[in-house]
């Protein structure tokens, strides 16, 4: 017995020690101390002027006005298009620019710009300039190649502000793997005018993908993706007529609750998609209440929660409140019991209106393993829209 008191003595001292010897350390002190990465080195690029020391800067000549554009020409042009699919291409074999592109080939292609004070002036036509220029810078990061739509006439429905060629595709004979859209934290969105444009993208067989530039000037990739959530539970059609009639009886005869109801029940609850088993009996949620008055015994004129739900439970899905999540619910395609929920799902009137929203959501969903679904309806159908991180050439569709 001694080596194990005397072990649980100097164990017990030690800590005490390092107990009493931690009043002079600051909290602040000892998070750093934890600290076990380095953090993320932030990416900036300079503008470079004539009187610079740049030998390569002064190989090239600097683009020229061309219209609202820049033109480069030959022979620079023809290898700027034909390996990096920059700009339009001309009958000439010079390259039209936008200014964006303009300060990508300043950074990357040793690119004179054309003068001191091209940058203001061009900020002055396009506020959103240095956005898009660094969503160009970050989207190109790996060979990827992001085309301003306004160069590709022969793209067909131009959807949205760029398309994208995967780093080993040959853009001058295969259409593009995605379509681009941009925006900042701060934009308003609109749901209606994103699901037209996932739409229409999954049409053409090409990926929606949206750039977010935040005010740190930092960009977030995410992938969207109209998605047919299915589950495997039984549903309300599945029951037969002596199940239906079964169930109705029971919920007919319910106690209500601060907020839902409580059904007693003796034989097996035939419907294991609405309520929770507890207390002998079966607890309801208010929704699901109202859920049963709207679409089952039709009762009422019904609304876009209770339609929502109607078509959601169709699907085979089981349906929980999705209060921790920040979300309306989380849905289950199976057991819940025996799996986790693969979404939260968050009806539209509910979904944030800013960028700055839905990507909170999503980083929170993706942060517990889940995927953050927004439910749409148009024209008296549901579309969910799946909202996805990604990073180019590292998880893109295409490889």
């Amino acid at each position: 017995m001694l080596p194990v008191l005397f072990v649980t003595v100097v164990v017990l001292r030690t800590i005490g020690h390092r107990r009493n010897n931690m009043g002079g350390i600051s909290p602040s002190i000892m998070v750093r101390q934890q600290r076990k990465f380095k953090p993320r080195a932030r990416t900036t690029r300079a503008i470079k002027f004539e009187g610079d020391e740049d030998s390569n800067l002064k190989k090239n000549q600097p683009p020229v006005a061309d219209g609202a554009y820049w033109k480069i020409s030959p022979p620079l042009s023809t290898r700027l298009f034909e390996k990096s699919a920059l700009g339009h291409r001309n009958d000439d074999g010079s390259i039209t620019l936008t200014a964006s592109e303009v300060l990508f080939c300043h950074w990357h292609r040793h690119v004179p710009l054309p003068n001191e004070h091209w940058l203001e002036d061009e900020l002055q036509k396009n506020p959103r300039l240095i956005y898009e220029a660094i969503i160009m810078d970050s989207g190109r990061n790996g060979g990827e190649m992001i085309v301003p739509s306004i160069h590709r006439p022969q793209i067909k429905h131009h959807l949205a502000w760029g398309v994208r060629w995967h780093r080993d595709r040959n853009h001058l004979k295969e259409m593009p793997q995605a379509s681009i859209s941009i925006a900042a934290t701060h934009d308003e969105l609109d749901w209606d005018e994103l699901l037209n444009w996932c739409t229409k993208a999954q049409q053409m067989n090409v990926d929606a993908e949206l750039f977010v530039i935040d005010e740190e000037l930092d960009v977030t990739m995410y992938k969207l993706m109209l998605i047919e959530p299915k589950g495997d539970r039984m549903t309300w059609d599945d029951l037969n007529q002596n199940q239906k009639g079964e169930f109705m009886e029971s919920w007919s005869n319910r106690t209500n609750t601060d907020h839902g109801s409580y059904v007693r029940h003796e034989q097996p609850w035939v419907w294991n998609q609405i309520g929770i088993e507890h207390m002998s009996g079966r607890v309801l949620r208010q929704e699901e209440n109202t859920y049963i008055q709207q679409m089952i015994n039709e009762e009422e004129e019904s609304t876009s929660d209770s339609r929502i739900m109607h078509d959601l439970l169709a699907r085979g899905l089981l349906l929980r409140p999705g209060f921790k999540y920040g979300c309306r619910w989380r849905g289950y395609d199976g057991d819940l019991n025996e799996s986790h929920a693969p979404w939260l799902i968050q009806p539209r009137a509910e979904a944030a209106t800013t960028w700055q929203g839905v990507c909170l959501s999503v980083r929170l969903a993706e942060g517990v393993h889940k995927q953050w679904v927004c439910g749409i309806e148009s024209n008296g159908k549901w579309n969910y829209l799946r909202i996805q991180r990604w990073l180019p050439g590292k998880n893109s569709s295409t490889e």
